[in-house]
């Protein structure tokens, strides 16, 4: 993997310290994300296409020195953890070169750094967390919500014809918004939720997969992000009923069991996730995959890494708008990144309006009878 930080002044490919004496011509954006459990591959691919927005850059904007500065807000068990997502956001706040702050990743961890990094002045931009709660102050997205999700996945379903479905949920805020989401959106679908409550995934699923089969459903809706019982869920339900489809965010992939789910599980699967598929990207889009495979490998996830770039470029071009104001809080980085409107980017013109961003598009994953993805957009109709 290619290592960009000594051109552009990135601490280390990991390290977190901050050098002492940053000079006055040098500004700081942080970086804070899971580098550690079952997030980890995104947040690095989310971390290289940033590094590669800024070389692309040329590592400086309008007479600043730009230095990216990584953090890591996983635990030594692999999970993210509030308590160092604060001290993040707090190194981030005490740094006076500091001017913007990409993250978190994880689903509602924003809402453990938004305080500090707003009491700051600070720019937070997240390039993954989707919670609709999560909002206020300096805080923006690049990415759509739990809600424009469950809408995408109803929409999906209403496409496929079902009109009868099963929602299963795990106890993540995630899971929890997006299934109160899709339960206050299904009639307006004409799909009928069969226990608009929800059943909680658990370890053991054979019970479950007997209720689901019984509620004659033709469909799941798994409102959840990855989970050690998934595989043996998917491959549980599939036998017990074959024709039955399986709507769920791509994310449950990053569950260490999905590789253990049976090819013939993965069928009737549709996983939705944030963004286009490459047929459907702009020119800056399909540039940015050629530049992102070329610089991290053929085999680099662009489809995460993009929305990373889009929050880096986002933050490049209000410091560029703002040029000698940038490291004035009352005209900095966070009011110029907060007033967007019609923005170019790798995912197409958008703008930030509340501290939402107006990019709303979702594309799904399914797979062929040998496992094979195949990757589209639901279209209109």
């Amino acid at each position: 993997m290619l290592c960009l930080g000594l051109a552009l002044g990135v601490s280390g490919c990991g390290g977190h310290s901050r050098p002492a004496g940053t000079p006055a011509d040098t500004v700081s954006i942080y970086t804070s994300l899971p580098f550690e459990g079952p997030y980890a591959g995104d947040a690095r691919l989310i971390y290289d296409a940033e590094q590669l927005a800024l070389a692309q850059a040329g590592g400086v904007v309008n007479g600043f020195r730009v230095e990216l500065r990584r953090l890591d807000d996983s635990n030594a068990a692999g999970q993210w953890e509030p308590t160092l997502v604060r001290v993040n956001a707090q190194q981030a706040a005490s740094d006076h070169s500091a001017i913007a702050y990409i993250g978190e990743l994880a689903p509602g961890s924003s809402l453990a750094s938004i305080p500090i990094l707003s009491g700051a002045g600070i720019l937070q931009v997240t390039p993954a967390d989707e919670t609709t709660a999560v909002s206020g102050g300096t805080f923006a997205r690049v990415v759509p919500t739990d809600a424009q999700e469950a809408d995408a996945q109803l929409a999906i379903l209403e496409k496929l014809g079902v009109r009868r479905v099963y929602l299963v949920k795990d106890r993540s805020m995630y899971g929890a918004e997006t299934a109160a989401a899709a339960t206050g959106d299904a009639e307006s679908y004409g799909i009928e939720i069969v226990d608009p409550s929800g059943r909680y995934l658990r370890a053991s699923t054979r019970a479950l997969v007997r209720t689901i089969k019984r509620s004659k459903a033709a469909a799941l809706l798994y409102a959840g992000g990855p989970g050690d019982g998934l595989a043996a869920f998917w491959n549980a339900l599939s036998a017990a009923d074959p024709a039955i489809k399986k709507i769920a965010s791509a994310a449950v992939t990053d569950a260490p069991s999905w590789s253990r789910s049976d090819l013939a599980a993965r069928g009737g699967t549709y996983l939705s996730a944030p963004g286009l598929p490459y047929s459907a990207l702009p020119l800056a889009g399909r540039q940015f995959r050629t530049d992102f495979l070329a610089a991290y490998g053929a085999r680099a996830n662009w489809e995460t890494g993009i929305f990373g770039y889009v929050a880096m470029t986002g933050v490049l071009d209000a410091l560029y708008r703002l040029g000698p104001r940038a490291k004035d809080p009352e005209k900095g980085v966070a009011k110029a990144f907060l007033a967007t409107r019609n923005l170019p980017s790798a995912l197409g013109a958008y703008s930030i309006e509340g501290g939402q961003t107006t990019f709303d598009s979702y594309f799904f994953t399914t797979y062929s009878k040998d496992g094979a993805p195949t990757t589209f957009t639901p279209g209109p109709g």
